[in-house]
This record gives C-alpha cells, structure tokens and sequence, in this order.
C-alpha cells in the first residue's frame, strides 16, 4: 500500500517497509506486488479516469487532475520497484496503480483473485484513521480479508526520512537514496497459544534470514501462575524455536509479570524488530500493537512492530497437533 506514504513527510522509512515485504516474500518463495491506490470521490471521475485509460483524452478538468495524480504516482512506485530489486534480485517485484472510491475494497478485490496472496499494510500513513463508527481502513481490511494480513509500525530504529521529502521552499523532493534504514540487529518474538503466533513466528523468521539477526523468543505468564502452566509456557517456547527452525539463532525466555502487556513493552525496548500476534480481543496488548509510537504503553519503545493476523487462525491446531506429537514420542521412549 503506498497512498498516503508517497505524498508527505511521514518520517517513516520505505526501505525498512519494504525489505518487510521482500522478506516474508523470499520466506515463503512468492513474489512482491506494490500496490499504489489513488483515490477519486466519486464514480463519474472514475468513469473519466477508465475513459482516458482507453482514449488517452480525458474530458474535463477534474479529469485532468486526477489524470496527473496517477501518472506521478505510477512513477514514484516504478522507483519504488527499483529500490525492492536492489534489495533482493531475487525476489520478483511488480507494481500496479488502482483508482478507487474506496480504499478497502480496492485492496480487497486485489486479494481475492489468489487465495495465497497476504496483505503488508503500513500505520502511520492514515491507513488508521476511523471515520465510519470509528472503523478505520485497516481495521476493516483485518475484519474482511480472506488472506493473512501483516500491519507494520516503523519506529524510529527503521530509520528517520521517508521514500520523499517535500521541500517546501525549493519544491523539490529528496532523492530516495536518502531513505537508509537502521539496521536490525535482534528481534523480540512475542508468543502465547493465540491463534496468530504462528504466522508471527513465521514473520520473526522471515526478518531474522533476511537480517542475519538474533530471535528472543518471550512468553509471559502470570505471577501466580501454576506449575501446569509454566510447563505449558515451556511448550509454547519450544513450539516457536521449532517454527524458527535450527538456522535462527534463538533464545528463549519465560517471564512472570503482572501485566502481559508491560512487560513486552518493557522488553521491546532491547531490540529493533518486534514480531507479534494479533491480539484476540480488546486489551492492554491491543494498545501496544496498533497505537502510534508516541501512544505506545511505554512511550519508549522505538523498535518497527509487525503484527501478524492468521486469516485461518491455524496456531492452536498447529500447536496441539505438534505438542500431541512430543508427547507420543515421550511416551514411546519411556515404554522402551
């Protein structure tokens, strides 16, 4: 998605945004498709936007202007396809540019033509903006996509200049060799036994192959919590380690805590990339996933946060299934 991110100062980074998406790409052997939407008011400029399409003579001025817009923005994405093929040759990159009325179904009718397609979506570019009973674009995409969808937070160890800076004196824009990322140097994996672990597992070992970086795993348990369910936290910790599989140098750590959601903020502090589940319901955990850098539980956490939400919720039965095989392995053992 690259509305919003390419018309202002953002002070997001695109190169981290990116090597987001190439890495869960190459992590999977699929391909890249940069998605540029420009948005019309109303179906009439549609229909002169799909007339200049066939005829190349738009009929009024408002045509004119819409016509524009998407011609600069087919050449801020084609710039954008340069970059992501310098970053991974290997991974294919392609680029369209929709016009729309609606931000949501564009990208939605983009997805439902492969059921293998999954969303990167980017906060802080007016993508979290609720304006219909407070429902913001990506909260209905989360709600109604049929794929998984990632939503991605760059703070600032992403790196401070956007894909294009403005000069507002000089009416020029900053090349894109400007937008240098930090690099990522360890990951923070937060897990439970929600049905999203799992694909933010996959996520954290997307990033770490492709940055050579370092996996904390964390579970967080209650201070009182029964034995019964400290040997479910070792469980888990073991499940995410064997997601990572054995070339992601991994440590686990099992943490009490009063709260879930401090103690991962606390924690997000050590390190540049955190790879989270979406939370089940409204929480605490729910604030520090979503809310902006500065709204964040902390207000100290500067590390980018990807948010995982499996479409399938395929954790507990990937998890069970996996903890069913342990245990009858165990048990053969023992009756040898």
């Amino acid at each position: 998605m690259t509305d919003a991110l390419l018309d202002s100062y953002t002070g997001i980074n695109v190169r981290r945004f990116l090597q987001t998406a190439i890495s869960l790409a190459a992590d999977n052997g699929g391909r890249v498709l940069l998605l540029g939407v420009e948005t019309v008011s109303n179906d009439e400029t549609l229909d002169t936007i799909h007339e200049h399409v066939r005829s190349e003579q738009p009929s009024d001025d408002n045509g004119t202007t819409a016509v524009d817009s998407i011609e600069e923005r087919r050449t801020q994405i084609a710039e954008m396809v340069e970059l992501a093929q310098e970053l991974d040759p290997d991974v294919s990159i392609t680029a369209t540019v929709r016009v729309v009325t609606d931000v949501t179904s564009g990208v939605l009718t983009v997805t439902e033509r492969d059921s293998e397609t999954a969303i990167l979506l980017l906060r802080g570019v007016g993508l979290e903006d609720g304006w219909i009973l407070n429902r913001s674009t990506i909260d209905a995409i989360l709600a109604d996509a049929e794929c998984n969808v990632f939503v991605e937070n760059v703070g600032t160890h992403g790196g401070e200049f956007p894909l294009y800076i403005p000069d507002i004196e000089d009416h020029t824009i900053a090349p894109l060799a400007d937008s240098e990322p930090s690099p990522i140097d360890s990951i923070l994996l937060p897990v439970g036994a929600g049905p999203h672990a799992a694909l933010a597992t996959e996520a954290a070992r997307a990033v770490a192959h492709a940055a050579d970086a370092p996996v904390t795993v964390l579970h967080v348990i209650s201070s009182e919590a029964s034995d019964d369910e400290r040997a479910d936290g070792e469980d888990i910790l073991k499940f995410a380690e064997y997601v990572l599989g054995s070339e992601v140098s991994t440590t686990t750590e099992l943490q009490a805590a009063d709260t879930t959601a401090a103690a991962i903020a606390e924690a997000a502090t050590e390190h540049d990339f955190v790879s989270i589940g979406a939370p089940e319901q409204k929480s605490l955990l729910e604030q520090l996933v979503f809310q902006s850098l500065q709204e964040t539980l902390s207000e100290q956490i500067e590390a980018t946060i990807l948010m995982a939400h499996d479409t399938d919720a395929t954790m507990r039965s990937l998890y069970y299934r996996w903890k069913q095989g342990t245990e009858s392995i165990d048990d053969n053992e023992q009756s040898e």
